[in-house]
């Protein structure tokens, strides 16, 4: 298996979330995004999802060192435009299942 650091498994057994949560922090600023597995069309493709992310928003981290907050300011616009890396959009992901 993967390596899941900064990933966290989310099963609540009274709620209808399961899913994964990436959550990164770098000087004391954080980023988090959550990863439904009814949107991503299972346990699997979700940690799939989860762990591109990662890689792309520490791509962004590496690209601008000293400036955390530029590179999560620019994950959260993608993420708000409909814009996802290359295999992230849910919709897609859960139509391809």
């Amino acid at each position: 298996m993967k390596r899941l650091r900064n990933i966290t498994r989310f099963t609540y057994e009274f709620t209808s979330f399961q899913g994964w949560r990436l959550t990164l922090c770098r000087h004391q600023m954080h980023f988090t995004r959550y990863f439904s597995d009814r949107q991503y069309g299972g346990e699997s493709q979700a940690l799939e999802a989860a762990l591109a992310a990662r890689e792309h928003v520490l791509a962004l981290l590496r690209s601008f060192p000293d400036e955390p907050q530029r590179a999560f300011a620019l994950c959260r616009s993608e993420q708000r435009e409909g814009c996802y890396p290359r295999g992230l959009h849910p919709r897609k992901a859960a139509e391809q299942g």
